[in-house]
């Protein structure tokens, strides 16, 4: 398996819903006020223009929250936020680190940064696996609630 599903937190879910919804609204009192303002040119430019930008930033919105996920692709982890992704090489990448009390998978690098997988605890070891398919050198550890 080559595609780990982001697993967002309820709290997640109830932001990126709110963010969803208050776009969908500037989309419409935008294009509501285009229609009203339609004879003074300057205000309908700025209420279209208005419109579009929520448009594409509702269309962000909602591509992350039908399509969250990392995927190894050759040599690379890419994050993949809906439309936005970033790509890390694997071989940059050096040990994944288990907070059990936490229940967290830490990604460290070697340039000294991290990053927590936002993937469902059982698929922690899948995850692992596939990447230590493509970097055989990477850790894996397992930090318990008692540490």
């Amino acid at each position: 398996m080559n595609k780990f599903t982001f697993k967002y937190s309820p709290l997640i879910w109830v932001l990126l819903s709110l963010v969803t919804l208050t776009f969908a609204a500037a989309i419409y009192m935008n294009l509501h006020d285009a229609v009203i303002y339609s004879e003074d040119a300057i205000k309908f430019a700025i209420s279209l223009s208005l419109a579009t930008v929520s448009v594409v930033l509702l269309v962000l919105v909602v591509a992350a929250m039908i399509c969250p996920k990392y995927e190894i692709k050759g040599k690379y982890l890419v994050f993949r936020f809906g439309l936005l992704y970033s790509r890390t090489k694997i071989s940059d990448i050096f040990q994944l680190t288990e907070f059990k009390a936490q229940k967290k998978l830490v990604i460290y690098f070697k340039n000294e940064k991290y990053s927590v997988a936002m993937i469902d605890e059982k698929y922690y070891g899948d995850f692992y696996a596939a990447l230590k398919k493509v970097e055989p050198e990477i850790n894996y550890t397992v930090q318990s609630a008692e540490e």
